[in-house]
């Protein structure tokens, strides 16, 4: 399936072509990343930490519609590998498409942008195979030569594809997530190279924390199944109901007209039921080209 899914994504993008009125526009990512608490999991015993080397390419069309208008269509692929934990490998192969729009002519006019994506997930454990939904709405303005602020919230789904029940009279739909959330952020520019960014966002609904077996979050679950991405015991079980706190921190260099090199540092703070809660800190260096 994941070679299936390769050769789609290259024949997409090598079928892409401008029709009138349209240009083309295409981007890549090459990242590393690393996370302390992979497996979302509350006891020091349960973390597993893992660093990821991931690829990403976004090719398709803008259409400017007037002065103030535009609308964006790409086909897009991810593939990621995991060092340690194979079974978290995955390919990614969708689709987004936007709406923009500027309240006035020149920089500083504000703007709004929505967006919708879609995306198909194959992963080395085939539990985890779904298909990613996400719409977001954005708004912001350049309040100098070098500040921006924009926020705006969005809403995304998972629907896991594959579902085996471990707990009779329980669901084991443990990897089907959805969730809703706010968020503001801010871009400064240093000088005319160096971009420092700022972002917190707010999220509730589900999570997925792999543990071993737990009595404390079993109790707060609605859904649990195996999780054999970190080990044969590995329980997946899915908590409603959650707040997640995102703090974003970073820095962008650029390199040329069309190519940067960024790095950020992610907190996550989990809050649930019955005291339950999780921290983790995901840290992403990438090299981005697009033209």
């Amino acid at each position: 399936m994941r070679s299936a899914l390769l050769v789609l994504a290259l024949g997409t993008f090598a079928g892409l072509s401008v029709d009138a009125g349209a240009e083309g526009i295409v981007s890549a990512e090459a990242a590393v990343s690393h996370d302390n608490n992979l497996s979302r999991a509350l006891s020091a015993g349960d973390i597993v930490s893992d660093t990821a080397s991931n690829l990403a390419a976004s090719g398709g069309f803008y259409f400017a519609l007037g002065e103030r208008d535009a609308v964006t269509m790409t086909a897009d692929l991810g593939v990621s590998e995991f060092r340690r934990f194979n079974g978290m490998n995955n390919v990614a192969l969708g689709g987004t498409a936007s709406w923009s729009r500027k309240f006035g002519l020149g920089a500083s006019a504000p703007w709004t942008k929505v967006s919708a994506s879609f995306a198909r997930e194959q992963y080395g454990e085939s539990i985890r195979d779904g298909t990613r939904s996400n719409f977001t709405l954005r708004a912001g303005q350049r309040l100098s030569e070098r500040l921006e602020l924009s926020g705006g919230g969005s809403f995304e789904r998972y629907r896991a594809d594959n579902v085996v029940n471990v707990v009779p009279g329980l669901s084991g739909d443990a990897f089907s997530l959805q969730g809703r959330s706010l968020f503001a952020r801010a871009d400064y520019a240093l000088n005319d190279r160096w971009i420092g960014f700022a972002r917190v966002a707010a999220r509730r609904g589900d999570v997925t924390a792999s543990t071993r077996r737990d009595p404390e979050i079993f109790e707060y679950s609605n859904a649990v199944t195996r999780d054999p991405a970190f080990g044969s015991d590995y329980i997946a079980y899915r908590l409603s109901g959650t707040t997640t706190w995102n703090f974003l921190a970073g820095a962008s260099l650029a390199l040329g007209d069309h190519s940067s090199a960024n790095l950020a540092v992610t907190r996550a703070l989990t809050y649930a039921s019955g005291g339950i809660e999780y921290q983790s800190t995901q840290v992403n260096a990438s090299f981005i080209v697009s033209y």
